[in-house]
């Protein structure tokens, strides 16, 4: 910590578990947002709601930034230590194994030609195997990637991950840039509320496309904390873990 102190930076110490926390945090969240792609949501609304929301770039963007290969590779590292919830989904294998993994190999769901403009790809739509969610409302849309990314983090406060939700959510916005105007993860989801953070991953666990596809249900599954502040009217950033060391 001193020495990130000695070069400017701000530290945030964490658990040496799986993904750490932003990686873990972001893995279900673009696996979502892909999932959604895939079942017909159209790729630019897509980036727009999320844009909207406040993330410093769309889903589809990161993963092109990041590189298709190396995505895959952090999401079956997360799969492996997380099981179920965390498997994602093989719908970019086929352009993985055509060598087209983003902007380093100048096209992915976006087309690099001029890096400083890139546009979305005209032939995106191919990676489509069906239209079954492309009526699915905005608010559900926003839901399905950001709650996945909720959840996740207050397992990983309940967790000790971190030592408390100020760091956590210190992390969330310099370490992602989560829509900096709600404060980090947690403060928008006491924003929320418990309850209603509940009752809405309650919602999103009973849709027939999540029921049936493995490992949905249990992604969608409320977080035993969200279920303990909700009973109890509690908050996230009142939260102390139960341990906190960073070994």
């Amino acid at each position: 910590a001193g020495l990130a102190l000695a070069l400017g930076k701000t530290p945030v110490i964490v658990k040496d578990v799986a993904g750490f926390l932003v990686n873990r945090l972001l893995g279900p969240f673009l696996d979502e947002a892909l999932r959604l792609f895939e079942c017909g949501v159209d790729p630019q609304r897509l980036e727009d709601l999320l844009l909207d929301f406040g993330m410093p770039m769309g889903p589809l963007r990161l993963l092109d930034e990041v590189g298709f290969d190396i995505a895959g590779h952090a999401a079956r590292s997360l799969h492996e230590a997380y099981g179920a919830r965390m498997r994602p989904t093989e719908g970019l294998l086929p352009w993985i194994e055509a060598g087209r993994v983003g902007r380093k190999s100048g096209k992915g769901f976006f087309d690099w030609s001029n890096p400083k403009k890139p546009t979305l790809a005209g032939d995106v739509a191919s990676l489509q195997t069906s239209q079954s969610l492309a009526d699915l409302s905005d608010e559900d849309i926003v839901n399905r990637c950001v709650l996945s990314l909720v959840n996740e983090a207050a397992r990983c406060l309940e967790e000790g991950v971190v030592t408390g939700p100020e760091e956590l959510d210190l992390a969330t916005v310099f370490g992602m840039g989560f829509a900096p105007f709600h404060g980090g993860v947690l403060h928008y989801a006491d924003s929320v509320g418990a309850e209603a953070l509940r009752e809405r991953l309650d919602a999103l666990a009973a849709a027939s496309d999540i029921t049936t596809r493995d490992g949905g249900r249990v992604k969608f599954q409320a977080a035993n904390l969200i279920v303990e502040l909700a009973q109890e009217s509690g908050c996230f950033m009142d939260y102390v873990p139960a341990s906190t060391d960073p070994a």
